[in-house]
């Protein structure tokens, strides 16, 4: 009979626990009404710069000797609903100049330590293997951050000076431009 009180006991002890268990779970579920919801994206683009009468931006282009190009970052938002995407999103932008390489892209010096510990240049080999190529003048892809922030980064060159460079960020349907009058 002793045994008999012990497993009807566990039984009971067993039902209670998964009782216990279905209750919570089923009280513990919520119901997310933005769940529910279909993405709705939104982008703004902001040049970081002024702008003319006609709303276009204006970058003054400022070589230095070092460089022929002149770096601008380029911002701007990226939300769903209104709110920073639960995860990073990938943007691609495009802008409408490139550019030609067509100089030397690296010197190589060999240099060694003469007999009196004093630097000696030995060699020295120009490499001009990217003659030729193409260069963007936008980084390509960026990825949204805190707050559903986007950026990348425009180099025009000085050749460039007078032009207009029309700039798009993608990210799925949505395509949003502007436009830099380059002086």
């Amino acid at each position: 009979m002793k045994q008999f009180d012990s497993i009807n006991f566990l039984l009971k002890f067993a039902l209670v626990l998964y009782s216990l268990m279905l209750l919570g779970t089923l009280t513990s579920c919520t119901d997310d009404p933005l769940s529910d919801l279909p993405d709705n994206y939104t982008m703004e683009l902001d040049g970081r710069l002024d702008t003319t009468n006609e709303g276009l931006y204006k970058l003054k282009l400022n070589s230095t000797q070092n460089s022929i190009q002149t770096i601008h970052r380029i911002t701007g938002k990226l939300l769903n609903h209104g709110e920073e995407p639960l995860y990073p999103q990938l943007v691609e932008w495009e802008s409408s100049h490139k550019w030609t390489l067509n100089d030397t892209a690296y010197v190589f010096i060999r240099r060694t330590i003469n007999v009196l510990g004093d630097w000696v240049d030995v060699d020295t080999i120009y490499v001009q293997g990217f003659a030729g190529s193409i260069v963007p003048t936008i980084n390509e892809f960026s990825y949204s951050g805190t707050d559903g922030e986007i950026n990348t980064v425009i180099a025009p060159i000085d050749e460039m000076v007078g032009d207009t460079l029309i700039v798009k960020a993608k990210f799925e349907d949505l395509v949003e431009t502007i436009r830099i009058v380059l002086e």
